[in-house]
């Protein structure tokens, strides 16, 4: 390598693309895929052109990668590379400038530059929490649509600060996993017509940020100062004191190198201390990370991973690999809008849990309706978008509950607030874990747009003022995070196997109809009943789980209880107080009558009083040994549930 201050031949050990910053200057590593010797462009801050242009004479390193040292302050300079006649920003520069203003126009090529981050950061002995999969409860968002609306009650709208100041609401909320849309630097500005067409160009906005961008720097725009990293790394260190974790997504299309993918979230991971990454690629960069020591202790998603991956067992370490797609969200969504013939996959959904790989179950993402839509709109409503209303699925298995979008009826918005409910039981009692939508949890609407890619307004933006008008729902979503955190059989690391594998009398997991222990899956049929036992979680007692879809009031029947229990109902999305305060006492009944379109959860607990042989006797109404019986039934009736489990659909998240 050539010494662009004394012209002395060094030798070079860094050949990772990007500037580094060293004791005799600054080291340029540039990758030219064409192999034809790039050009370094100095500028000095505040200048439009540049001061110097410093070619890079020495013969490539292999893989066309040209390197060149240059003895220049760092907090004077920033750089672009020319190769050609082509300007263009370093894709793996630490820093950007030039992209403070969101969905600016760039005056020239010049504009944006690299540049360097020169401040050393203290982590104050930052630790990473490392929240198991199984623990974990995910809220993704986006930083600046998540606290740029005026009624967000944050100082510094729309950037990694003001995330910062709604840790406490997230904490107190039961969430301990931030899940952020890309946030590194990326083109907020999508040109409207392909390179090389005649005119002047239009830019449609990319308000998500997915597709290529600069994967090394965090997003200028989202920062409140001139100091992006320092902010993020901010964010990070306060997370981790709450005991919250912080994943990012990251989208690579086709064209970026897996090495490239490997060397940007390595760096992420080192210098920023992120918790795990959501992968979206169609490349098979996971099952290369998972192999690597750094990767071992983070969390890595994707939207599909091969089935002998999924197969392998993880042994006593913690799960690395998860899997995020739509199969969940569609099945379940079908369900809870009163489809028929869906029980099957919706009972297969409820406890699907790979040994390899964890499930990230939704019912809500970026891509697609709110919460509030799902239950308010039957089609979508995109014309905004400037695609004629053609954007956007149109296989959103929703309901509008009787109305189309907005609508003063009060025996409608009654329903939607118990479909909301219900969709949040489905999703928080499945073994999986659980993915909110930021906004989901006090109706955050969108008016219909599924796909909102291209606004940066009030229609993206989380509005905080429904936050006053929904406690209801918010509070339920609190609640049923803590019931979910408080009963670890809701929540295991390994797929229940609908087996008396303790030889208790009852399986981890068995399901029920109108008959105990047997599931009816009719076409008709639109509701069943789930009993956990707890024991094989460490748990006294059992739950028993009622998910009543029909739109008339079922029976279901109560599985038999050890002769000192008796159940009581600690949750009903047909109450306005959902978890009353005190469990309603049911006994040892053998059936209850579940409301149309809702959950109800009782759980069986010791008797608090003593009860006498003879009443024990009228209670019981058969033996141990009956009981023992039907305990067989249930695992040859579900043998069909555990063999027939149907192939995941949708697209990913």
């Amino acid at each position: 390598m050539t010494d662009q201050r004394t012209g002395s031949r060094t030798t070079n050990k860094h050949f990772f693309p990007g500037a580094a910053l060293e004791k005799d200057g600054i080291q340029f590593v540039c990758r030219s895929e064409t192999g034809i010797s790039p050009v370094l462009l100095l500028y000095r801050k505040g200048c439009q052109k540049p001061e110097r242009e410093i070619p890079f004479q020495e013969p490539p390193e292999p893989g066309c990668v040209f390197s060149v040292k240059v003895k220049v302050s760092p907090s004077v300079y920033e750089y672009n590379y020319k190769i050609g006649s082509q300007i263009f920003t370093d894709p793996y520069a630490r820093k950007i400038a030039g992209k403070r203003n969101f969905g600016e126009i760039p005056e020239s090529v010049h504009s944006v530059r690299g540049s360097f981050s020169t401040r050393i950061y203290d982590w104050e002995g930052d630790e990473r929490p490392r929240i198991s999969y199984q623990d974990a409860v995910m809220y993704q968002l986006h930083v600046r649509g998540f606290t740029k609306q005026k009624n967000s009650g944050v100082r510094h709208k729309g950037t990694f600060l003001g995330l910062q100041e709604k840790l406490p609401y997230l904490k107190e909320l039961g969430v301990n996993q931030l899940r952020l849309m890309p946030a590194y630097e990326f083109n907020e500005l999508i040109p409207k017509m392909p390179a090389g067409v005649a005119g002047e160009t239009e830019y449609r906005l990319n308000y998500w940020g997915y597709g290529a961008g600069f994967y090394f720097s965090p997003k200028a725009a989202y920062s409140s100062s001139a100091y992006p990293e320092e902010e993020f790394k901010n964010l990070v260190k306060t997370c981790h004191r709450q005991k919250m974790e912080l994943l990012m997504e990251f989208s690579f299309p086709d064209e970026i190198r897996i090495d490239t993918m490997i060397q940007c979230l390595e760096y992420w991971a080192r210098e920023y201390h992120v918790d795990g990454f959501c992968v979206m690629t169609r490349q098979p960069v996971l099952e290369e990370l998972a192999k690597l020591p750094l990767f071992q202790d983070l969390k890595l998603i994707g939207s599909w991973l091969p089935e002998q991956i999924k197969s392998r067992g993880a042994g006593n370490r913690e799960k690395t690999l998860a899997e995020a797609n739509d199969g969940f969200m569609n099945d379940c969504r079908r369900i809870l809008k009163g489809d028929g013939q869906c029980l099957k996959e919706f009972s297969f959904r409820l406890k699907h849990n790979p040994a390899g790989c964890q499930e990230i179950n939704y019912m809500t993402s970026h891509d697609g309706f709110t919460l509030a839509d799902l239950v308010s709109y039957d089609q979508k409503y995109n014309l905004e978008n400037g695609e004629q209303n053609r954007d956007g699925t149109d296989s959103n298995f929703s309901w509008n509950c009787g109305a189309e979008g907005p609508t003063k009826k009060k025996d409608v918005l009654s329903l939607r607030m118990r479909q909301r409910k219900n969709a949040y039981g489905i999703m928080l009692f499945s073994q999986g874990t659980p993915m909110l939508l930021a906004g989901d949890e006090f109706g955050n609407s969108q008016n219909g747009n599924n796909n909102p890619y291209c606004h940066d307004s009030t229609l993206t933006w989380t509005d905080w003022g429904k936050a006053r008008q929904n406690r209801e729902l918010t509070e339920f979503v609190k609640k049923a995070i803590a019931f979910r955190r408080q009963h670890p059989v809701l929540h295991q690391k390994a797929e229940p196997s609908c087996i008396d594998t303790m030889s208790c009398g009852y399986p981890d997991l068995s399901f029920h109809g109108e008959r105990a222990w047997y599931g009816d899956y009719d076409y008709g049929n639109r509701h069943i009943g789930c009993l956990y036992c707890g024991r094989y979680a460490g748990e006294e007692g059992f739950l028993y789980i009622a998910y009543n879809f029909h739109w008339l009031e079922q029976s279901f029947a109560l599985p038999l209880l050890p002769p000192d229990m008796e159940w009581r109902i600690v949750m009903d999305t047909n109450l306005p107080e959902s978890f009353p305060e005190t469990p309603i006492h049911v006994g040892r009944e053998k059936s209850i009558e579940v409301s149309p379109r809702s959950i109800m959860i009782l759980e069986g607990k010791k008797m608090e009083h003593e009860t006498s042989g003879n009443d024990e006797k009228d209670h019981l109404g058969e033996d141990q040994g009956t009981l023992q019986n039907h305990h067989g039934t249930q695992d040859s009736g579900d043998e069909t549930l555990l063999q027939n489990r149907p192939v995941p659909s949708g697209t990913d998240a």
